[in-house]
C-alpha cells in the first residue's frame, strides 16, 4: 500500500483534535485500548494509514472542535441513514463510516477555525431525542475542558490499514457501500461553518447550553453552591406528576429548581425531557417540545441570581404541597403583616 504525503495532510487536516496526545488499541485485541501522550505527527498518521499503529484523535481544543462523530453501536443502518437524513434537513452534510467491529460512525467536518463543541452536541442531542436514540454516543463527550490533565475521551479515526482493505473503517454511500474511492471521496467533503451550524441549531431548536461550566476532570461533580440545597416538594411533584397547564412557566422554573441543586445543564436537559412524557395537556394542546425546553433551561441557568422557587407562579401552584418549608415559612410571614404582603420565596 502507498500513502502520499498529500493523502496525510488530508486525513491530518480533517480528523483533527488535539496535537499533544491520541489514543490506539491493539489490533490483535480491539478491547485493549490506551492513551499516548506524545505529538501528534505526520508518522502517526502514517503508522495508521499503513495499518501498523491505530491512531484515536481526542476531538475537543478547549471548547473547539474541527470534527465530531455520533457511534451508531450496532449492524442496523435504519438510524444512521435517518440521522443523516435529518441533519441534511437541518443543512448539516454528515458522512458514514463503517465502523472497526461493528456498527457505523457518522463523521461531521467543521471549517479549519473549528465550531464551539456544545452547539454541535446541542443539535445531535436535539436530532438524536427526536429519532428515539439519545442514548447514542456523541464525540466530543463533552462541551469543554478546562483541565490540562484531562482530554476527554478519543475515537477511532477511519482507513486503518488491513481493517480498511476488508472493508472496514471506510466511508460508504447512501446504500451503505464503501466508496471505491477513499481519498477522492475525502477530497470532496463539505466542511461546515459555524455561521452554517448556528443556523441549524436555531432552525432545529437546538439551544446549545451556556458557555459554563466547563468539565474539569473525569471525577468532577457540581456541587449546589449553599452545599445543602435540594429539590423542594412541589419541584418532586412537578417532575414525577408532570403538569397539566403552563407547561413552559413550569420548565423554566424545574429548570432554576435543577441549576440550584447543582444539576450540569446538559442532564437537566435530559432529566425536563423525560418530565415532559409526564404531562397531560388539554385536549387539542401539544406537549412542550425539545427546543422549548432547550430554551426555558438555557434561559434558567444564565439568570444566575434568580432564586424565587416561584410559590406564587400559576405553574406551581397547583403542585405546592402541605408539608413545604417554604410554604410554612411564607405563611408565618404573611400572619405578621397587616396587608397579606407577598413573602420572598
Amino acid at each position: 500500500m502507498t500513502i502520499t504525503n498529500e493523502q496525510v495532510l488530508l486525513f491530518g487536516q480533517l480528523f483533527s483534535g488535539r496535537p499533544d496526545v491520541y489514543g490506539t488499541y491493539d489490533p490483535a485485541d480491539k478491547k485493549r485500548s490506551w492513551q499516548v501522550k506524545a505529538p501528534v505527527t505526520k508518522r502517526v498518521i502514517m503508522d495508521h494509514l499503513l495499518g501498523r499503529r491505530p491512531y484515536g484523535v481526542y476531538l475537543l481544543q478547549g471548547e473547539n472542535i474541527a470534527a465530531a462523530a455520533v457511534d451508531f453501536d450496532h449492524e442496523d443502518t435504519m438510524a444512521p441513514a435517518e440521522f443523516v437524513r435529518r441533519m441534511a434537513d437541518a443543512g448539516i452534510p454528515v458522512y458514514v463510516e463503517r465502523s472497526k467491529s461493528k456498527g457505523y460512525h457518522v463523521w461531521i467536518f467543521f471549517a479549519p477555525e473549528g465550531v464551539k463543541a456544545r452547539s454541535f452536541r446541542a443539535l445531535a442531542r436535539g436530532v438524536l431525542y427526536q429519532m428515539g436514540s439519545s442514548d447514542v454516543e456523541i464525540f466530543p463527550k463533552q462541551d469543554a475542558i478546562a483541565s490540562p490533565s484531562f482530554y476527554g475521551n478519543f475515537i477511532n479515526t477511519p482507513l486503518f490499514g488491513t481493517l480498511a482493505e476488508q472493508g472496514r473503517t471506510v466511508f460508504v454511500d447512501q446504500n451503505f457501500i464503501p466508496y471505491p474511492d477513499q481519498w477522492n471521496f475525502l477530497a470532496g467533503v463539505c466542511r461546515v461553518t459555524a455561521t452554517d451550524l448556528d443556523a441549524a441549531c436555531s432552525r432545529m431548536g437546538c439551544l446549545p447550553a451556556p458557555a459554563a461550566p466547563v468539565v474539569a476532570s473525569p471525577a468532577s461533580s457540581v456541587r449546589p453552591a449553599s452545599g445543602s440545597f435540594s429539590l423542594m416538594p412541589c419541584a418532586q411533584r412537578m417532575l414525577t406528576e408532570g403538569v397539566k397547564e403552563n407547561q413552559r412557566a413550569a420548565c423554566f422554573r424545574l429548570a432554576c429548581q435543577l441549576r440550584k441543586a447543582g444539576i450540569p445543564y446538559e442532564y437537566a436537559v435530559l432529566i425536563l425531557t423525560k418530565w415532559a412524557e409526564k404531562n397531560h395537556p388539554p385536549e387539542g394542546k401539544a406537549v412542550i417540545s425539545f427546543g422549548e425546553i432547550g430554551s426555558q433551561t438555557r434561559a434558567a441557568y444564565r439568570e444566575r441570581q434568580y432564586l424565587s422557587c416561584g410559590c406564587d407562579d400559576p405553574s406551581v401552584r397547583p403542585s405546592c404541597v402541605a408539608n413545604c418549608p417554604l410554604r410554612a415559612r411564607r405563611n408565618a410571614g404573611l400572619a405578621k403583616t397587616s396587608g397579606g404582603g407577598r413573602y420572598g420565596c
